[in-house]
């Protein structure tokens, strides 16, 4: 004696099922777009995580916040790119004026370039000093 098992009820159709599908027939994806870049919403601290699908990496848009920060190189009200894997205070990019500025450096792929020093040239950056006509020193 065999027991059949009751067949699970078949699930409804979408009307547009049909539609879709012969429009598909007729014009198949090949490939479809994709944004570049998936940008997080905000974190507590203000930053911005950012995934670059093409290299497959996360980097972080911040702007400093720590003493330690700013004692590395960074400058106050600015924004900058980092990996999330980076450790240390040092800036791993060029400081943009925006945080959306940043999100499309990251997305031209240039946010890790750094100028380079010339030889000899001081390592730390050069100081412009403005003196006022009270404060001159005239000799």
């Amino acid at each position: 004696m065999s027991h059949a098992m009751p067949k699970p009820p078949r699930r409804a159709t979408a009307p547009t099922s049909a539609r879709d599908m012969a429009m598909l027939r007729t014009a198949p994806l090949d490939r479809f777009a994709l944004p570049r870049l998936h940008v997080e919403p905000r974190q507590a601290d203000g930053g911005l995580r950012v995934f670059d699908r093409p290299s497959g990496t996360h980097v972080l848009i911040y702007t400093p916040q720590r003493a330690c920060q700013f004692q590395a190189g960074h400058r106050a009200g600015r924004w900058y790119v980092r990996s999330t894997t980076h450790v240390g205070g040092a800036p791993q990019s060029l400081d943009f004026d925006t945080a959306r500025a940043a999100v499309e450096a990251v997305g031209r792929g240039a946010w890790t370039s750094r100028p380079t020093r010339a030889v000899g040239a001081p390592s730390t950056p050069r100081l412009r000093v403005v003196w006022h006509d009270s404060d001159a020193r005239l000799n």
